[in-house]
């Protein structure tokens, strides 16, 4: 009797043993894979807020050209003409493929303006001031007004070709003089919502942080080819090409 109540204790012993290391194990596991998914995670989000490789500040799809960065010459590309309008021949497939792109979601688009030289960025600029005068406006109000929504010469990225104008064809009818509103109309937010996925951003972001890094208020029509994996990255990160540029800069810095 005695020696089969030791060996029923015994037994006792080794399941109850058995039963807690078991849930030490479970335990350990349960507490690596929250570990492992954790660092999954974050290697992800990692993965996610990595610059795009291999691109450079030369790279020619992020040259910037502003009032911090104006440009007293004009800039020598190779030129082709769309709808009457000059853009550089390297975004000329993008762009072709973003408006029938927009063509086949049912919209169809004007380009309203795209390459500009400093000459005609000047009438352009001049033609606002005097508009502005005109309309009752002092010099300096008339001038604050003009550099709001208009690049002073030198200073406008239209003249690297890589920008354009485009708008939805309801859209151009209602506001013929390109105004914000534009993008009410849901061709507008098409072209908005889709650019990335053609290589283009839309440049002159509405917010008051991205307005103070590019000088320039909302534009609902101005869009700048970047290249695609520039876009996406750059929408993701709801980045103007002046704060896209300082990333890369620090990063190559590190």
């Amino acid at each position: 009797m005695k020696t089969r109540s030791k060996l029923l204790g015994l037994a006792i012993i080794i399941i109850l043993s058995m039963l807690i290391i078991g849930f030490f194990q479970v335990s350990h596991s349960g507490t690596t894979n929250k570990k492992q998914q954790r660092l999954q995670k974050t290697s992800v989000k990692n993965q996610s807020n990595a610059l795009p490789k291999h691109t450079k500040l030369s790279d020619w799809q992020l040259l910037l050209v502003n009032k911090q960065q104006p440009r007293t010459s004009e800039i020598s590309f190779n030129k082709v003409t769309v709808d009457d309008k000059q853009i550089d021949q390297r975004i000329a497939r993008p762009l072709a493929n973003f408006r029938a792109g927009a063509k086949n979601a049912g919209y169809d688009t004007t380009l309203v303006s795209a390459y500009r030289s400093i000459a005609y960025q000047a009438e352009v600029y001049n033609t606002s001031l005097k508009q502005n005068e005109a309309n009752g406006m002092n010099k300096e109000s008339a001038k604050k007004l003009t550099e709001s929504v208009i690049q002073t010469p030198g200073s406008s990225e239209h003249q690297t070709g890589l920008a354009v104008d485009l708008a939805g064809n309801d859209a151009l009818a209602k506001y013929p003089n390109l105004v914000a509103q534009m993008d009410t109309f849901a061709s507008q937010q098409w072209l908005i919502k889709h650019a990335s996925d053609y290589g283009f951003v839309l440049r002159y972001l509405a917010d008051s942080k991205s307005i103070a890094q590019t000088g320039i208020d909302y534009e609902s029509w101005h869009f700048r080819y970047v290249g695609v994996i520039n876009a996406k990255y750059m929408v993701q990160h709801h980045l103007t090409l002046e704060a896209y540029r300082d990333e890369l800069k620090k990063a190559a810095q590190k």
